[in-house]
């Protein structure tokens, strides 16, 4: 007779179903109130919104998001595909995730996950390292027909452009939008992208006679596809699920994901206490394999160390798994290996990871990067204290060393920076960005100091 712990692993660690071949990642991003939540809700639960917010009730994460209708946190819906290339919807939209994700994985050949943003300015930092941390194939930009391109709006347009996501529009609310307002809009947007700030962009109106195969191949260039739709009434919303249905992963073609035979590297992204499993820690497998009953390190901790870890159980999409391969989202419940040992998880960060002990010695304080400074007030200097996002990585850093004396908006340079609470794995070749207040820049590591 098993115990509830034991039932519980047994659940967890059950053989893997039939799961999608391909998983496309979009991050959904916008002005605050621009309908995104709506929109994925009415997206991936195959419904349409009452006018009042009933499609967003059930993507949100919290009930004070619910009362106030502003994503304060990521919140994740996938959306699949059949081999006709018909979607799959949850059998009951009051299903909870567990079940209704379980559903339309096993059912489908081709998934579609979307990581729901925030659009209000307060949240930003939550925004960035949704876009830096969780490695988006594409970014949905959704705009609102009835307030214009917003200044948040064009934020994150720029957020995208400069780490080189392939994005596409989507103008909402098309059905309340005066006349005037709707055209306005749309002119400031194609005149946006058009500039040569954007790179000098190709938008397109999508229409119904439109050739989604080949934007799809386009997006990834100069092509901006436009779409017109309203969550009330439907409008444009077939067309843009022919579009999403078309989008291919990118996790071979961006750089940022080692093969499935390189050393394990695990990214997490959250950390939690499932009752009768234990701790369990989800994030993006960067590179490698993991398999159940694998040993692994987890950290770096405040000294830069690390300890042994089994991996219990596995989950993708919701669902049971025996492994995860380089590119795929996953949970594992993990144990200390070391059975004297309990894994509490309030000793686990986001940013840390659970890799192979090969890859632990470049865990490092000090950094070197090329940079360029998207956007400044005044100066940046030595002991300027930014932000660093660089994947999962997200740490204030201190400018020890500048290549120059000083660096303005539009400026290059070399920095070295100084994590300033405890020291992270990173590598040669990472993208950073650093922020602080308005103030952003992007650069690249060329050189790590290890401890």
């Amino acid at each position: 007779m098993m115990n509830s712990t034991e039932e519980s692993e047994s659940k967890f660690k059950q053989s893997e179903p039939r799961t999608a071949r391909e998983d496309t990642r979009v991050a959904v991003i916008g002005n605050v109130d621009s309908g995104k939540s709506t929109l994925v809700g009415v997206l991936t639960r195959g419904v349409v919104d009452d006018g009042r917010g009933s499609a967003r009730r059930l993507v949100f994460n919290f009930s004070h998001e619910e009362a106030n209708g502003r994503t304060s946190s990521i919140g994740q819906e996938i959306m699949g595909f059949d081999s006709g290339g018909s979607q799959v919807t949850p059998e009951r939209l009051t299903e909870n995730k567990n079940k209704s994700w379980s559903y339309v994985a096993n059912h489908s050949q081709k998934l579609v996950t979307f990581l729901d943003l925030c659009g209000h300015e307060r949240y930003l930092k939550t925004t960035v390292f949704g876009l830096v941390g969780l490695m988006p194939d594409y970014a949905m930009i959704v705009v609102g027909a009835n307030m214009g391109v917003t200044r948040m709006t064009r934020e994150h347009i720029g957020l995208a452009l400069s780490m080189k996501i392939p994005m596409f529009f989507v103008v909402t609310k098309v059905d309340i939008a005066p006349d005037n307002v709707y055209k306005k809009t749309l002119e400031t947007l194609q005149k946006i992208l058009r500039s040569p700030g954007a790179g000098n962009r190709m938008p397109l109106l999508v229409d119904s006679q439109s050739e989604f195969e080949e934007m799809t191949e386009m997006i990834e260039t100069k092509l901006c596809p436009i779409f017109r739709i309203s969550n009330v009434t439907s409008e444009g919303l077939e067309e843009l699920k022919k579009f999403v249905h078309c989008l291919k992963a990118r996790t071979l073609n961006t750089g940022a994901f080692g093969s499935a035979e390189e050393p394990v590297e695990f990214l997490i992204d959250g950390v939690f206490l499932v009752t009768g499993v234990g701790v369990v820690v989800s994030g993006i497998m960067k590179a490698g394999t993991v398999q159940l009953n694998q040993s692994l390190c987890l950290g770096p901790d405040k000294s830069g160390n690390y300890r042994t870890v089994t991996v219990r159980g596995i989950h993708i999409k919701r669902t049971n798994a025996e492994e995860a391969r380089a590119g795929q989202s996953a949970c594992f419940n993990i144990r200390a290996a070391n059975k004297k040992e309990q894994l509490k998880k309030n000793q686990i960060k986001k940013g840390m990871v659970v890799v192979d002990r090969s890859l632990t010695p470049e865990t490092a304080w000090e950094f070197e990067a090329k940079v360029v400074i998207l956007h400044h007030g005044t100066t940046i200097r030595a002991n300027y204290q930014p932000i660093i996002h660089c994947g999962v990585v997200r740490q204030a850093a201190r400018v020890v060393w500048m290549s120059s004396g000083l660096l303005r908006t539009g400026d290059e340079g070399t920095l070295r920076f100084r994590f300033m609470f405890r020291p992270e794995l990173i590598h040669r070749g990472m993208k950073i960005l650093f922020r602080e207040g308005r103030t952003k820049g992007l650069g690249e590591i060329f050189k790590v100091y290890p401890i």
